[in-house]
């Protein structure tokens, strides 16, 4: 039986939210799983990752292969190194991995959100003029 560790998709129709199950290849991606080790979301920003590290490696070290997806997730996570370092008797399951930080993803902002946002500002910046030089002249 050949393992593999994969995303299942959940969610509703464009939110996405995926667990990181294990199953046996020829099961169908909705199918069946032997385990979930975590989840993924996307949508979240940044996005949103845990997994069972634990897990992971166990499957890992029994020959379950992860899919591309997944294997980038686990570089994230530093699971792949920690492995590659067990694998080669450098160190222990407990050993800590290098985690790498989520870019964290400016919002899109148009042509015409872009003027709007520049006249208020210019709005603010004339009112902040505009504001001391009344406190500045004495009362009557």
């Amino acid at each position: 039986m050949s393992v593999v560790i994969r995303l299942s998709r959940q969610g509703h129709r464009h939110l996405p939210f995926y667990r990181i199950a294990v199953a046996d290849q020829r099961k169908a991606a909705t199918g069946k799983f032997l385990q979930h080790i975590g989840y993924y979301d996307p949508a979240a920003n940044p996005p949103a990752l845990k997994v069972d590290e634990a897990s992971a490696l166990k499957w890992l070290q029994v020959g379950a292969q992860p899919s591309d997806t997944i294997r980038s997730l686990f570089q994230h996570q530093g699971i792949m190194d920690k492995f590659a370092k067990i694998r080669q008797g450098k160190a222990t399951a407990e050993t800590a991995g290098k985690v790498v930080a989520w870019k964290v993803r400016k919002p899109k902002i148009h042509k015409k959100q872009k003027e709007v946002l520049a006249k208020e500002a210019e709005a603010a910046a004339k009112a902040a003029a505009a504001a001391p030089a009344a406190d500045a002249a004495p009362a009557a």
